[in-house]
């Protein structure tokens, strides 16, 4: 008889000091911040540390696994691979050790755009992660033990396996007059010193035992625009206007000018890209004539001199964007497709890295579209589409020039916002989806327009994206809250599986009706009153630090040229999940975001559509009512020659197909409600 595998020996446990207590592994822990100072109190006894300039980070050892977190709880192992490899000396023990990620330059001085910079290659060489505070070790919980405990616990367990050449140091402690150190800091060019209450136990949040005192001032701001340099090729940004959250109210905060690296300039302009609208996300409107304004989605690092009375920056500049705080895409190291070229994808090919991404083959690819194709093309087809690509073992978000493009994927010359004009693909047929597998095309995410009417859309899209320690029971209240809100409102829905973690509730709209501006002020509205009734959970604020433990409500997906992932693309995630249509009695019933994939895109992993439900393929405005819903009698009206052939799922798309309608499209559904 086989005998039983030995359980796993864990450590001794170390002594506990005072304030110390036995308890599981706690995962992420949210971190002790310090309270911005001018001085050190004088009540009790502080140590100081040298504040450096880089990312917040949490390791965690459980199980041998090592796991990086950065200060919202989101994963950046793969990001900070060298520095998790780097731990291999304490895989025997379970921990959480809380840290600052740097990149130290010649003088041995943190240095934020080295760590952009190295952060941006492919295999950074240059990390170096400065621990400063242990809170977990092998069942035992150090938070309510005094700092000098924790740092005495520390130094123990990094004294052996860690050289002075390490990727892992300890970060020193200095005992000595405050006012005289940050004297010497700032001589030195350092970013500040932190001061810590000797006795102080570890708590989560802002807390005042923890001062931190900086030489120059610096903070994060909210883009709300940017000035284009005329003339530029390829574009680039000229300046950011800043914003600042007062309360509920965005304000106008300045103008940095100062502070980029000339690469930074054209990758900020494509990454401001998908946040472009019409009107001034400002509450308090300021004239700015040659501004292009956001979405205040992404954030800057902003170092100033002073405020103004005005609370205006003074002497503003750029540092860089705040990646940390905003969600990486999880996963494994991505798998390549055949050998990588020596030769690397230009720059201006890529509008966003997925560095994280796991790619099928293209004969994976073109097997699946030759499977679902005929029932994806009434999402996909005749749309302008954005592509995530697979090219030289890189894994990407397409902009710029394309590569040679197969004569069944057609070309749309547009008049893009900002000016000039840009190409954007579509397709019509199973030859333009293998077409676009031809081109390295793995993800597809299609505008919310037609080529045939590019300017008035005919769906409108939320996306249900939940936060960090959100559920999808939540997701699914909400998508079931948002759906009985549009009803009251004449808006019939559908939910529709995301491939990742979320949900999208899809709204079709009548041919011709709507502008993108009309549509986005629309969705706006619906997100903000939904987000009211419980501002404890949901949000509607794209900036990552509101959305912890909240689910995101975005209706930014709502915009001309802006995009979701199509109804049966496939995601360049592990095990191939892929966006797919649903109904609303399904998301009852729990089902994941992930639930289907290229290898089961069907219920029951039927390849055959007859066997389908139509209820989960078309689009049908009963199914947008059931589920505790109130049912209008004109929706109850269907005749038994209607549900015929809606229980017969070919007829359906057939019928839809040969009309050229669009499933999303709100004047086929009144159709079938009025028949």
């Amino acid at each position: 008889m086989p005998r039983a595998a030995a359980p796993r020996r864990r450590p001794k446990s170390p002594h506990a000091p005072l304030g110390a207590f036995r308890a599981p592994f706690p995962g992420f822990v949210a971190p002790c911040l310090a309270t911005p100072g001018s001085r050190v109190p004088a009540r009790g006894q502080w140590i100081h540390e040298i504040k450096h300039d880089g990312y917040r980070a949490q390791a965690q050892i459980h199980y041998g696994k090592p796991t990086l977190f950065t200060r919202n709880g989101y994963d950046w192992t793969p990001r900070f691979r060298q520095i998790a490899e780097a731990l291999g000396p304490l895989k025997g023990h379970d921990l959480v050790l809380d840290g600052e990620i740097v990149v130290l330059d010649e003088r041995g001085v943190s240095d934020f755009h080295l760590l952009q910079d190295e952060l941006a290659k492919k295999a950074p060489e240059r990390l170096t992660y400065l621990v400063f505070d242990l809170l977990y070790l092998d069942g035992l919980d150090f938070r309510g033990a005094s700092l000098m405990d924790r740092k005495r616990m520390l130094s123990q367990l990094l004294a052996k396996g860690f050289g002075k050449d390490s990727r892992i140091q300890l970060n020193p402690h200095i005992e000595a007059n405050a006012e005289s150190l940050i004297e010497h800091a700032c001589a030195l060019h350092l970013e500040g010193i932190v001061s810590k209450e000797m006795n102080s136990v570890y708590r989560s949040g802002r807390q005042d035992v923890w001062i931190k005192i900086k030489c120059a001032k610096t903070d994060t701001f909210p883009i709300v625009a940017f000035v284009e340099k005329l003339g530029a090729s390829p574009r680039r940004i000229a300046s950011l206007y800043l914003g600042r959250w007062e309360g509920d109210q965005l304000l106008y905060a300045g103008k940095a000018q100062t502070g980029f690296q000339q690469r930074m300039l054209y990758e900020l302009r494509e990454r401001l890209d998908p946040y472009i609208r019409k009107d001034s996300p400002l509450s308090v409107p300021v004239k700015k004539p040659k501004a292009t304004w956001v979405e205040p989605a992404v954030r800057a690092e902003i170092e100033y001199s002073a405020m103004t009375a005005e609370k205006r920056l003074r002497a503003p500049v750029f540092k860089g964007i705040r990646d940390d705080l905003m969600a990486p895409r999880k996963g494994p190291k991505r798998t390549r497709v055949g050998k990588p070229s020596s030769s690397p994808v230009p720059r201006s090919n890529i509008l966003q890295l997925l560095p994280d991404a796991i790619v099928p083959s293209r004969e994976q690819l073109v097997r699946y579209w030759k499977a679902v194709g005929p029932t994806a093309l009434n999402y996909l087809t005749r749309r302008p589409l954005k592509l995530v690509r697979h090219e030289r073992g890189t894994t990407f978000y397409h902009k710029g020039s394309l590569p040679p493009i197969p004569h069944s994927v057609h070309q749309l010359v547009i008049n893009k916002r900002e000016g000039g004009t840009g190409t954007r693909l579509w397709v019509d047929d199973l030859a333009g989806l293998l077409g676009l597998v031809e081109m390295g095309a793995i993800e597809l995410h299609p505008w919310n327009s037609t080529i045939d009417d590019l300017e008035h859309l005919d769906v409108m899209v939320f996306d249900l994206d939940p936060g960090p320690g959100v559920g999808m029971s939540l997701v699914t209240e909400t998508a079931f809250a948002l759906r009985d809100l549009l009803e009251r409102e004449g808006y019939p829905s559908l939910p529709k599986l995301t491939g990742g973690k979320g949900v999208h509730v899809m709204v079709p709209i009548e041919a011709g009706t709507l502008s993108h501006d009309d549509t986005h002020r629309i969705s706006r509205s619906f997100a903000e009153r939904l987000a009211q009734t419980q501002p404890d959970r949901l949000t509607t604020s794209a900036s990552l630090s509101a959305r912890e433990r909240r689910l995101f409500i975005d209706y930014l997906r709502n915009g001309r040229g802006t995009t979701a992932v199509g109804t049966f693309s496939p995601r360049a995630r592990r095990g191939f999940p892929i966006a797919a249509p649903s109904t609303w009695e399904e998301l009852s019933t729990g089902v994941r975001p992930d639930a289907y994939s290229m290898a089961r895109p069907w219920p029951n992993n039927s390849a055959r559509l007859a066997r389908v439900s139509s209820k989960r393929f078309t689009p049908n405005i009963n199914d947008a009512r059931t589920v505790g819903s109130r049912i209008p009698d004109r929706a109850r009206r269907t005749t038994s020659r209607q549900k015929t052939h809606e229980s017969d799922p070919q007829n359906t798309l057939a019928r839809r197909c040969s009309k050229g309608t669009s499933p999303y499209s709100k004047s086929s559904l009144k159709v079938r409600i009025s028949n």
